[in-house]
């Protein structure tokens, strides 16, 4: 039998088994392109406009999330595209890919479920194969959906294929990592951490690079984040920066497969270590073993938006002269009042908003997985109630979020008190995140009702959270019908500083968290575990 024996049957199966979830990565990724790309182009439809854009993109923030900066001197579509999308893009390929590449890897041995799949006709080298030659069609797929999405709205043909190709290979090359990632760690949720590290140190060295002079320096070659927009689409077009991605990929691949050979199924190249024989006094109890799980989730999102907060507070001063060129931005900021700062900086803080919202999710339902697992079962064998452990976790959600919000409103108060000048800022935005918060705890109870009571429904939390992110980001500048905006749970509640405080709202949404979540403690309580 060979080593790929049961691969095309394998790659098949997992088509099928995530039709749903890769239909929707690429029904979002493809569709915030399509969507993009008209709206940057009615929004910006005069030089002065665009070059307005430009200068913003030309600032140290400007660097971060938008590249390099090729073409800002004549700053058509073509080029703001680039930089307005590339980097958001390739960070949720990446995403999608390791999370794709973990699921059908790492996470089947933990199971236990590639051993059954690995005792019937199927070869060693199949199901990492299966889950490369996967997540590459998919970010194929994608690729070639923006391309037609760029030539659709009349950009250059060849530059649209270049960078619909240079996506592809960087989620494939995002996919291969995680392959080799999995080979090290012996938990999925280890092996989706160090991808995440990985990734983490290879964005900074394309920041670092970018920064240090315009269009990148040696530290932006060191990252496949850099290489597809050194190909200059839209204004110098070159495709040999696209060869080191083939290089890469190879390398990975090949690595993988030599890594693969030299451990047992289910065992990482590096063992885990032994924890002590006891516990200690701050691990005394469900609450400080499920704040003991995620201290590092909690801690790398928590400085991840605060840095994110940061960087977009720092704009404040860039604000009204844009405004000024491009009474159109106007519609992005909504009703905010007749202070643009004000109005930028509170819907920047909905960002921030939205991080906690995704994390307090996350957070929940890390408990369906303790319960799918079976570690939650022996957990609960012991002299510990259901309501108990899962009234802890939801209690860890509730404080990891809020923790969040809080450093993200400080981090946008401290830039933004830096360059206006003025310290009242930072209370003004801690306060003005934590008035959005019950968004976000809103998020978790809804999760928590459906883990506690209806499992099979999870997915309608990614649903709405999906729209209404959407809905926020695009809605009003797509001229959405109000009724459609109302759907969008981010829009509940006044965004602060530019918006009046209304106790009503909050209070409503607050007392909506309690009861969801005491309704899902008793669901919890009265339904078996791993149940659907």
């Amino acid at each position: 039998m060979s080593a790929f024996t049961g691969t095309g049957t394998l790659v098949r199966f997992i088509l099928r088994r995530d039709r749903v979830r890769l239909t929707v990565w690429v029904l979002a990724l493809a569709g915030t392109v399509f969507a993009t790309v008209p709206t940057l182009n009615d929004m910006f439809s005069t030089e002065a406009q665009r070059q307005a854009r430009a200068a913003i993109m030309d600032t140290p923030t400007g660097v971060v999330f938008g590249g390099p900066g090729y073409g800002l001197d004549d700053y058509r579509l073509g080029p703001m595209v680039v930089n307005e999308l590339t980097m958001s893009v390739l960070i949720a390929l990446a995403v999608m890919s390791i999370l794709h590449v973990v699921r059908h890897t790492r996470a089947e041995e933990e199971t236990g479920r590639a051993e059954l799949l690995r005792a019937a006709v199927l070869g060693r080298g199949a199901q990492v194969t299966a889950a490369l030659v996967t997540v590459s069609l998919v970010n194929l797929l994608i690729g070639g959906l923006t391309a037609l999405a760029l030539a659709g709205n009349g950009l250059e043909a060849a530059d649209s294929v270049a960078y619909g190709l240079g996506l592809a290979l960087a989620g494939i090359s995002f996919g291969a990592l995680t392959a080799v990632c999995a080979q090290v760690t012996e938990h999925g949720r280890g092996a989706a951490g160090l991808a995440f590290l990985v990734l983490g140190v290879l964005f900074m060295a394309r920041v670092v690079g970018d920064m240090a002079e315009e269009g990148g320096t040696w530290p932006s070659w060191l990252s496949p984040f850099a290489w597809v927009q050194q190909t200059r689409v839209f204004h110098d077009l070159r495709w040999w920066p696209l060869l080191p991605y083939a290089v890469l990929i190879a390398a990975l691949f090949a690595l993988t497969y030599a890594l693969a050979g030299r451990r047992d199924l289910g065992a990482g190249l590096v063992a885990s270590r032994p924890g002590p024989a006891g516990a200690g006094r701050l691990l005394n109890g469900t609450f400080a073993l499920h704040l003991h799980q995620q201290r590092g989730s909690v801690l790398a999102w928590s400085a991840a938006t605060f840095l994110f907060a940061l960087s977009f507070g720092s704009l404040a001063t860039e604000v009204e002269g844009l405004l000024t060129e491009n009474p159109d931005l106007v519609a992005m900021l909504g009703e905010q009042g007749a202070n643009p700062v004000e109005g930028f900086l509170g819907v920047m803080s909905g960002y921030v908003l939205m991080a906690a919202t995704a994390y307090a999710v996350l957070s929940v339902l890390r408990t369906r997985t303790e319960e799918t697992s079976g570690r939650a079962e022996l957990t609960l064998s012991a002299a510990v109630g259901q309501v108990r452990w899962f009234g802890n976790a939801l209690l860890v959600s509730v404080l990891s979020s809020t923790l969040i919000v809080v450093l993200g409103g400080v981090g946008m108060g401290l830039s933004a008190a830096a360059a206006l000048e003025d310290s009242s800022w930072v209370g003004t935005m801690t306060g003005a995140a934590l008035a959005q918060l019950p968004v976000a705890l809103l998020f978790a109870a809804l999760a928590a009702l459906l883990v506690g009571a209806a499992p099979r429904l999870i997915p309608l939390v990614w649903a709405w959270l999906g729209y209404s992110l959407l809905v926020s980001m695009l809605g009003p500048v797509l001229g959405l019908d109000e009724w459609l905006l109302n759907l969008s749970a981010f829009d509940l509640l006044p965004k602060l500083p530019g918006e009046e405080f209304e106790l009503l709202p909050v209070a409503l949404a607050l007392a909506a968290v309690v009861a969801a979540n005491a309704l899902a403690l008793a669901g919890f309580r009265r339904r078996d575990l791993a149940t659907v």
